[in-house]
């Protein structure tokens, strides 16, 4: 027996068909029924309005209120008065609305609702007997994570050109290499430079037969290793201009896949030709500045024994004595030889070595003392000398005297009023490296340097003579104990009680390579 209606169902039913046509024919009139439809179209997730003819809305599910009634009922409301004309301004709304309340034919859009809503809405319309049907699905927070992908694709990008346009145009140097053979992957218009040629004539040829420089395939087997290479000097000549040889500091990285598997090695490259021309020019000019600084000394002391000579030869030709004219000419030859000793240390002192020559510390600083010797009685100054080194080292004895004359010429300018030089030599250490070798301190009593001076010591053209000083002396020192794999370090004082500099100099006593 089927159960009786009840006049409220019957009433909720009757209520219903105008919304749900068919779906309410007299075999599914229970109201029962029509709830579980009701509930159904509550569970789901998309808005589902009705509009009649006059586009009233006439029923709203669930989600529907929740998106387009949240402050209050519109059931029986005309679509267009319950919104601002905001809504459906330049908006595709309208439109597809019509063509399915008036031609039957379903529709599909999506778009941005504005104020009050603020949302993205995907929209529905299917025609249906007395009205249409619309379905609303919340697209709102795949459109902003789509936005927010964009964004970040567009800033992705633009940091890619931002970093491209860098790599194109950097000062230095910049190619990637494969692995197998080191061939040019890509590079940069710096490095392109160095060649002379365009980048893409480069890419696919091999580093060394672009630049066939010994060594620099170890260098970039070495990288293979897992091994960098950093702040390299390399120098050599190129395949596009074999005349010129070259400088250039490179640095060579791994490049490491995600997986760490090696996967290229980068290259960065920065000429530095011109800036060893440069300070070349500067040690010429140096030496010549040496050069002109003892000019004076050694002619002095050149100058004292000719005198004394030409005084004893006219006290010869004026003597009738046959024995005092013996003893003028024998006095004659000795000041004489110490004429020709003087020269020969100054021929000494600047001949430029070659080759490495194995020196004590008497063979480097007596001929440096000896050119120093006028110099040093006339400035008051006391020599107080201890040798203990019973070591001799490998080097090349003319920029090692350069040096030493330097360190005692600086000792006898600080000393303008007289004082004390201090010069000490013995067996050494050089406890950062372990290496044993010579060590000499030259130390003077003087005025001793700030702590601002000390710290620019050896800063190239740094000086505190004025006109009369290049700033290049201790420099270039400090570049020759460099070559030599030795170290050259200062400390001094302006105390009162305890005042001066004093300069070491080791010397290792294996081989020093030219650099």
């Amino acid at each position: 027996m089927p159960k009786e209606t009840s006049a409220e169902d019957q009433q909720e039913s009757e209520a219903s068909l105008g919304v749900f046509g068919e779906w309410a024919s007299p075999q599914l009139s229970d109201a029962r029924l029509l709830r579980r439809i009701q509930q159904i179209l509550d569970a789901t997730t998309d808005a589902i309005l009705f509009l009649d003819r006059d586009y009233n809305m006439t029923f709203l599910n669930r989600r529907a209120k929740e998106l387009l009634a949240p402050g209050g009922d519109v059931v029986g409301k005309n679509l267009f008065d319950s919104f601002p004309g905001i809504v459906y301004e330049n908006s595709p709304y309208v439109e597809t609305y019509r063509k399915s309340m008036e031609d039957g034919v379903a529709g599909e859009f999506e778009a941005y609702y504005p104020e009050p809503l603020n949302l993205w809405l995907r929209v529905q319309s299917y025609p249906a007997d007395d009205g249409i049907i619309v379905f609303f699905r919340d697209v709102t927070e795949e459109r902003r994570a789509e936005r927010e992908l964009q964004e970040k694709r567009e800033e992705a990008e633009r940091q890619r050109m931002e970093i491209e346009t860098v790599y194109r145009t950097a000062p230095i140097g910049l190619a990637l290499f494969d692995t197998k053979d080191f061939r040019y992957l890509r590079l940069n218009d710096r490095q392109a430079e160095f060649f002379g040629i365009p980048p893409e004539q480069i890419v696919g040829r091999t580093l060394t037969e672009m630049a066939p420089i010994e060594g620099l395939r170890e260098l970039f087997e070495q990288v293979l290793q897992g091994t960098p290479v950093q702040n390299h000097l390399l120098e050599g000549s190129l395949i596009t201009r074999p005349e010129e040889h070259r400088y250039w500091t490179v640095s060579y990285f791994p490049v490491f896949a995600a997986d760490g598997s090696l996967q290229a090695i980068t290259a960065a490259s920065l000429e530095i030709t011109q800036q060893k021309k440069a300070e070349e020019a500067l040690i010429r000019s140096e030496k010549l500045a040496v050069v002109g600084r003892l000019a004076s000394s050694i002619a002095h002391e050149i100058n004292n024994p000719l005198e004394s000579v030409t005084n004893l030869i006219y006290l010869a030709q004026n003597s009738n004595d046959v024995a005092e004219v013996r003893r003028y000419l024998e006095t004659a030859e000795m000041e004489l030889r110490r004429a020709s000793a003087i020269t020969s240390q100054t021929l000494r002192f600047h001949r430029q070595s070659t080759s490495r020559t194995r020196q004590t510390y008497e063979g480097l600083m007596d001929s440096v003392l000896e050119i120093f010797r006028a110099r040093i009685v006339n400035s008051l100054v006391s020599i107080q000398e201890r040798s203990r080194a019973h070591v001799a080292v490998e080097c090349f004895d003319g920029e090692i005297r350069q040096v030493l004359s330097n360190l005692v010429g600086n000792a006898l300018d600080a000393m303008p009023r007289g004082g004390r030089l201090l010069l000490r030599s013995r067996d050494g250490t050089d406890w950062t490296t372990g290496r044993r070798g010579l060590s000499i301190t030259v130390a003077d009593t003087g005025s001793g340097m700030s702590a601002t001076t000390l710290a620019s010591a050896f800063e190239p053209f740094f000086t505190t003579k004025g006109m009369s000083g290049t700033g290049l002396g201790l420099w270039i020192s400090q570049e020759i104990m460099a070559r030599h794999q030795g170290r050259l370090t200062v400390r001094s004082s302006q105390d009162a009680r305890r005042h001066g500099s004093v300069f070491r100099i080791f010397l290792p006593l294996d081989h020093a390579p030219r650099l």
